[in-house]
């Protein structure tokens, strides 16, 4: 088996069947519940249309899983561009330029080996595009500040090309927020992270990423100030713009704006305030140790434990990596609504920032017991990447949340199979088949919960109109008084004796698990 092979996850259909929806009719309209921006469907619909489908029914579940896959890769370039940024700028004397020039490439051989980055790397929900953003805003951010000349002498001699350049890296941090913002509502929380770790700094009056300062001293007090605020202006400009075009669907769809900036806000506002359980979220409500759990303290084949401990040797107070890391880990735990995939988000400053402080810790034995420590943890990640790759579907992996059975598979086959038979050779099987064709057209009938539904509805998609959802077994007494007689029945595996008294032609019958202690029997 392979990554790309396990079973899709209810909220992975869920999404397929939007993307599925914009190829279809070419456009998005926004919904503030329970869904997220626009920006996943569009890259993906835009991947599917190059490959030639054009529909819900054609959708390559492998070409999805590519769409994450791609921004995975993104968010690796990002962080190495940052770090290579950084550390060519870094002052001073380098005790260890083996480590120095090393550093860049160990950041993505970290987070790239990291169990919870591949695990989501191919899975078709905005998580892995909201890290991708995150990282541009980093990378974008970075070379904002470094961009600013040292001298006098620097800032006569660049002065033309500094006025082209710096708005032109403030303007890219604006977009790629507005990008992560147009993934995902809670882009706002490393939002929050990154604001409280600057104001932290700012009373120092000093930015560090790697221990070295990076206070730009043009020669006049006024100029900067009148550039920090032109820059600002079109960071915020960029950022409005993009967010707007994506959430309107290019100014087709207003109240989708509203809705963005407005509705999902308090929607969300209320969960954090531990309201889930009115969302019907109450299962994902979790203490505030939980990402704690999901990180350190499960199987020591997805724990992260050696990353942390070379995250705590590297600590420096005045970095803003190791700031932002901790205040984002915060925030997340203040809220009561937890699943496993945000904590891709806190993984990605962990990963980084020790990477960006190891060149200045010198060639000591701090440096060398953090190597040691980076260098556990992608031997670890290795025995990760093995179990997931060996069976993606395994309950022991921690990120396969509230995820589907792998006999909602063989459930979506079989009822492929049955609304498709395929003809035999034998002369009587052909008549007998002829004759029920003439009589009757094949369909199911699905009565299930609409939670417990998913993902069977994105196997079923090539089915079309053949089958039928319904939300109780109620629904299925009226069908049978009209004389109906479906090719399949699926229902609650506690409701099962109901079925053939309703529906006596229906000779077979299995069980089946949709999800863990959700099972389901299917008549046939």
């Amino acid at each position: 088996m392979s990554m790309f092979s396990r079973t899709f996850h209810p909220d992975e259909a869920n999404q397929a069947f939007t993307t599925g929806c914009l190829l279809e009719t070419g456009s998005y309209r926004y919904n503030p519940q329970d869904h997220h921006g626009p920006t996943l469907y569009y890259a993906a619909a835009a991947i599917q249309k190059a490959s030639g489908h054009n529909s819900t029914a054609t959708l390559d579940p492998t070409l999805l899983r590519c769409t994450p896959l791609l921004f995975a890769v993104l968010t690796l370039l990002f962080g190495f561009l940052s770090l290579r940024k950084i550390l060519r700028h870094s002052n001073g004397h380098h005790p260890s330029p083996f480590i120095h020039h090393l550093s860049p490439i160990i950041f993505p051989l970290l987070l790239g080996t990291s169990p919870i980055f591949v695990f989501f790397a191919t899975d078709f929900i905005q998580e892995m595009l909201l890290a991708c953003f995150t990282m541009m805003m980093f990378w974008s951010a970075t070379n904002y500040l470094l961009y600013a000349p040292k001298s006098n002498t620097q800032t006569l001699k660049h002065s033309n090309t500094q006025t082209l350049k710096r708005p032109t890296w403030a303007l890219l941090f604006g977009i790629a927020a507005g990008l992560a913002f147009a993934t995902k509502e809670t882009s706002i929380l490393a939002f929050a992270a990154a604001g409280i770790s600057g104001m932290l700094l700012h009373f120092t009056r000093h930015l560090t990423l790697n221990n070295q300062t990076l206070n730009p001293q043009p020669s006049s007090t006024q100029t900067l100030k009148h550039s920090n605020t032109q820059t600002l202006i079109l960071a915020f400009a960029g950022f409005l713009l993009t967010a707007t075009l994506l959430y309107s669907s290019f100014a087709s769809n207003w109240q989708g704006v509203y809705n963005a900036f407005i509705a999902a806000p308090l929607s969300y506002l209320h969960r954090a305030a531990g309201d889930a359980v009115s969302q019907g979220a109450a299962a994902h409500v979790h203490p505030w140790w939980q990402y704690l759990k999901w990180l350190f303290a499960v199987n020591w084949r997805f724990s992260t434990i050696p990353l942390l401990a070379a995250f705590a040797v590297t600590f420096r107070p005045r970095s803003f990596l190791h700031l932002y890391a901790i205040a984002l880990l915060l925030i997340y735990s203040f809220i009561p609504y937890k699943t496993p995939w945000c904590a891709l988000q806190i993984v990605l400053p962990l990963a980084i920032a020790p990477c960006a402080v190891l060149p200045a810790c010198g060639g000591g034995v701090r440096s060398r017991v953090a190597v040691a420590l980076i260098a556990m943890a992608i031997i670890c990640n290795a025995a990760g990447i093995c179990m997931i790759n060996r069976n993606p579907d395994s309950k022991e992996i921690p990120y396969n949340y509230a995820s589907a059975s792998p006999q909602v598979k063989d459930l979506a086959a079989l009822v492929i199979a049955t609304l498709n038979p395929q003809p035999s050779t034998s002369q009587h099987s052909n008549t007998q088949t002829l004759k029920h064709s003439n009589t009757q057209t094949s369909f199911a009938a699905i009565a299930l919960p609409p939670e417990d539904t998913w993902p069977l509805p994105f196997y079923l998609r090539s089915a079309g109109d053949k089958v039928g959802y319904w939300t109780q077994f109620g629904e299925l007494e009226a069908l049978a008084g009209l004389g109906s007689k479906p090719s399949v029945v699926v229902v609650p595996a506690e409701e099962g004796h109901l079925v053939q008294p309703l529906f006596p032609h229906l000779k077979n019958t299995k069980r089946f698990e949709m999800r863990p202690r959700v099972r389901v029997r299917a008549f046939w």
